[in-house]
């Protein structure tokens, strides 16, 4: 018999969770948790989900819903601090080893390219787990995502952009196969471009959460910038090697079927790259 997985949108209804950039955690792990449950569904996992819209949980009730019920639980959250700590966190029971924890963790953070600052436990006293989805779950085996830092400026502009969601998402469902031994199926295009109840799209569009940072090109070739909006080999003014980067990110545009960002070197001089996070970066 195949190993049994719940997923956890952490907090929900009267409970926000962490706040950043007019954003709800809520809203957030409550998306990513619904395109994780369909996808597994699809790699053929036997999941199910603590909640499926914005209801309030207390602990009595989440818990009443996966104790000894599951063999998996991954509980998805987003952290916040003091706008200046970013990146993905993973947290277990002391009382379970840190390998899928540890995977979760790594897979993100190569997947995101956010940075990974820790997989780790914590007690309220010797032998006693901190946190009650450790503490109060069973037999089940518990991890917490902590997928970045929402009231970071960089962290939260990275799950602004859809397609950055939906690879993080996937990212974690691809752990959770191969954590119960079923065959990882690569989402259809169709389901990679359809992201249920995302929150805030058009809101986003409008938060200078990349605002005033500087672009990176992580393309391993020549990658191309504009002196206008455009795609076109007429308008390429010069070429970023992998490293080079823009010292100011003005705006982003929509440009054809893509995305550039307007951008600013250190003389002043402005032009346009692409935006898409397979060649550039924001640091």
């Amino acid at each position: 018999m195949s190993k049994t997985v719940i997923i956890d949108a952490g907090h929900g209804g009267t409970d926000p969770g962490a706040k950043g950039f007019g954003v709800n955690e809520k809203d957030w792990t409550l998306s990513i948790s619904l395109y994780q449950y369909r996808r597994l569904k699809e790699c053929g996992v036997d999941v199910a989900l603590t909640r499926q819209s914005d209801v309030s949980l207390n602990p009595t009730q989440r818990i009443a819903r996966i104790r000894n019920q599951y063999d998996l639980c991954v509980s998805n959250h987003w952290n916040a601090f003091n706008s200046q700590a970013r990146g993905v966190e993973t947290i277990h029971s002391i009382h379970a080893k840190a390998d899928f924890a540890r995977a979760l963790a790594e897979k993100l953070a190569h997947t995101t390219g956010l940075p990974l600052r820790r997989v780790f436990t914590r007690e309220i006293r010797k032998g006693v787990d901190y946190y009650y989805m450790h503490r109060l779950t069973g037999n089940t085996e518990t991890v917490i995502v902590e997928y970045g830092f929402i009231d970071n400026q960089v962290d939260h502009h990275y799950y602004l952009e859809q397609n950055n969601f939906i690879s993080a998402a996937e990212a974690v469902v691809e752990c959770i196969c191969k954590k119960v031994g079923v065959r990882y199926q690569p989402p259809t295009k169709k389901t990679a471009h359809h992201l249920p109840d995302y929150p805030a799209n058009d809101k986003a569009k409008s938060l200078p959460g990349f605002k005033g940072f500087r672009l990176e090109s992580i393309h391993n070739g020549e990658l191309r910038f504009y002196n206008k909006p455009s795609w076109s080999d007429d308008d390429v003014f010069g070429f970023m090697k992998k490293g080079q980067m823009f010292t100011e990110i003005l705006d982003k545009l929509k440009v054809g079927s893509g995305e550039q960002y307007k951008v600013r070197n250190a003389r002043g001089q402005v032009f346009y790259v692409t935006a898409s996070p397979k060649f550039v970066r924001i640091v």
